[in-house]
């Protein structure tokens, strides 16, 4: 049986997000994922699900699967969710563990576990480790600075796979910090079953402190206007929902 050596972006935002002020859209994501050889994407805006038919046939016809998936907050923690083209955010721990148990193929990832931020799992991805089947390891880090190192010692602790990804706000990001599988079908079964399995390569290198600098300020950008648009001082144009056109 001949294995696909698919390249997976599996942590990415769009214009979709009600969280955070995302300039790109879905459509050009797949198709800067598409230009550098990505086959595998998925799109996990905070807790809103961008997924439909439409937006998977746009993306096959790029080359690219498209995986439903969405950031979720859990008692105030994020959790990436792989798998449900219909969701149901989970508020607790627990709940996240019956969805589990319900739906067997779904993967659940830790997302940035040890990073500064009141949101990253920290030392709760312990207490639930049942919870998750792998650890993200993200792109945002230097030579001298590297949150990442804590979910290395987590994974190893664990015996969970890292996955590499480049938690995507800016299309400048694409391609950063990226997973490889050998598979045998083009299919979110077989990309999971992978993943879960611990049969990948991690793809990565720290940034410069140029790229840092530059990546500092566009986050800094981003949650300004962010932080408008709660407030109701900054208003965009509507986008597309993921049961519209797509």
């Amino acid at each position: 049986m001949s294995l696909f050596q698919l390249r997976m972006e599996l942590h990415s935002h769009t214009d979709f997000d009600p969280q955070d002020w995302i300039e790109h859209s879905a459509e050009q994501l797949i198709d800067e994922a598409a230009r550098q050889g990505i086959s595998v994407l998925a799109i996990t805006c905070h807790r809103a699900l961008q997924w439909s038919p439409g937006l998977k046939a746009y993306a096959e016809a790029a080359n690219v699967l498209l995986i439903p998936a969405v950031e979720a907050s859990i008692e105030g923690k994020d959790v990436l969710i792989y798998g449900l083209e219909r969701f149901e955010h989970p508020i607790s721990f627990d709940q996240l563990r019956e969805l589990r148990r319900q739906h067997p193929e779904i993967l659940t990832i830790a997302p940035h576990p040890f990073y500064p931020s009141s949101s990253c799992l920290g030392r709760r991805l312990f207490l639930h480790q049942d919870c998750f089947d792998a650890i993200e390891y993200c792109h945002f880090y230097t030579r001298q600075v590297n949150f990442n190192q804590k979910a290395v010692e987590a994974a190893r602790r664990l015996n969970k796979p890292l996955v590499g990804t480049s938690d995507i706000h800016f299309l400048s990001q694409v391609g950063k910090t990226t997973s490889t599988v050998s598979v045998g079908a083009r299919s979110f079964a077989a990309v999971s079953a992978a993943i879960k399995a611990g049969q990948m390569e991690l793809h990565t290198k720290p940034l410069s402190l140029g790229q840092l600098a530059f990546q500092v300020l566009q986050m800094f950008w981003m949650n300004l206007r962010s932080s408008l648009r709660r407030r109701g001082l900054l208003v965009r144009p509507s986008v597309a929902t993921s049961e519209s056109e797509h």
